[in-house]
């Protein structure tokens, strides 16, 4: 395989964006490959695929490579320590001159330090290791795959099987799989937004495993459903769907952008049941006072289980970040609870792995409020599955 050295450049300049100013791979990578208008695919998959691996696998090369991702030569080599481990011959330039193939290799093959080998800080493997035991190995492993791409067929304007047919009509193979009723697996990964289909709403692209959170609240048309930490509003959306544009959703964030994002979204979808959205603060959260049949918390954590798709959360998070987010999970809980009318269900939902900010949080929420009974809980671990870790929990309020 022949590369250029114009791609290798740009692919230099992605990484001292993502690594020395801090900004989010994935979208390093899109503004990178917009910006290129003369790359063809090939050069726009290859580019893609080597800024991803060595976000994934960063410390993994560094150590291979004996560099530092911080250093412009240290890029260098180990973007040559990233061909050599994919069996891609390296070019004939003076960054990659005192590159030894043989030694990259041989050091790999003699890694006897898992969270090098995995390619995680130590503290986060340590943290696996207390909360997930004999687990955690595999689980870090399943994290460490590439994530595929699945979007939730909007059932309130299409079926699977007829938007199956229409993305074929374009050029978009899909399949399907057992347990995820309104999901389409790409099989191969493609951009998806200038769609037709996608603009008049009939999809959107979500998560296998944030798919599941709506039936696992149990939604239906008549309730009032509280969407507390809506987000952009994938989950939102969804259980609109569920309730086939009926009852009422109150979808609140504490970000503006995310929630004129939710309303967009909603627009295109043919949402019809979102009574309202904006900003939650303390007089939202007064207003509603007992009002919402279930309650939907999905709150802000670690986001560990999403790794497969955003593999740089693990360089970005650190212990301290952890521990302050447990903080905010348990004030969110403690707070919001009081929008749930008694005889209601509040759902706590995350996209961590980690007891800490699941079973443990949902523990002490039952131990202060006596007047919640557990009744359901869910872990999705992304060893079993083609999606994110996720949590969910049921609580119900008694009367």
């Amino acid at each position: 395989m022949k590369w250029y050295r114009n791609l290798a450049e740009a692919a230099i300049i992605a990484l001292d964006t993502i690594f020395n100013r801090h900004q989010q791979a994935d979208k390093v990578v899109n503004n990178l490959l917009k910006s290129q208008k003369k790359w063809g695919s090939r050069d726009r998959k290859f580019v893609a695929r080597l800024l991803f691996d060595i976000v994934r696998w960063k410390r993994l090369y560094e150590y291979l490579s004996g560099a530092d991702m911080l250093s412009n030569e240290g890029k260098w080599y180990i973007i040559g320590t990233w061909a050599v481990l994919n069996d891609i011959p390296l070019p004939d330039w003076d960054e990659f001159k005192y590159l030894k193939s043989d030694v990259i290799l041989k050091k790999f093959q003699h890694i006897t330090n898992e969270a090098v080998k995995q390619s995680v800080p130590d503290w986060l493997f340590d943290l696996g290791q207390d909360q997930l035991k004999g687990q955690w190995l595999k689980i870090l492993k399943a994290l460490n795959e590439e994530a595929p791409v699945s979007i939730r067929v909007n059932r309130l304007k299409t079926n699977p099987e007829n938007l199956k047919q229409r993305l074929q009509k374009q050029g978009i193979a899909t399949y399907q799989e057992a347990g995820y009723p309104d999901a389409l697996f790409l099989q191969e990964r493609k951009k998806l937004t200038h769609l037709k289909c996608y603009k008049e709403g009939l999809f959107e692209v979500q998560d296998v495993s944030s798919q599941l959170v709506a039936p696992f609240t149990g939604a239906t048309a008549g309730d009032i459903v509280i969407d507390a930490c809506a987000g952009a509003g994938g989950k939102t959306l969804h259980l609109a769907t569920q309730m086939q544009n009926k009852g009422q959703i109150l979808a609140y964030d504490i970000y503006p952008s995310k929630i004129e994002e939710l309303r967009k979204r909603a627009k295109r979808n043919g949402i019809k049941n979102l009574a309202e959205s904006g900003v939650i603060d303390s007089e939202i959260v007064k207003k509603n006072y007992q009002k919402a049949n279930i309650l939907l918390l999905d709150a802000p954590c670690s986001s560990l289980g999403t790794l497969r798709r955003n593999p740089g959360l693990k360089w970005e998070l650190n212990p301290n970040k952890v521990k302050q987010i447990n903080v905010l999970q348990k004030d969110i809980l403690d707070t919001y609870e009081s929008m749930i009318k008694p005889g209601g269900y509040l759902i706590y939902v995350t996209c961590s792995i980690l007891p800490m900010e699941n079973e443990m949080i949902v523990k002490n929420f039952l131990n202060k409020h006596k007047n919640y009974i557990f009744v359901d809980e869910k872990t999705i671990w992304p060893s079993n599955s083609k999606g994110d870790g996720f949590y969910m929990a049921k609580l119900k309020k008694q009367v």
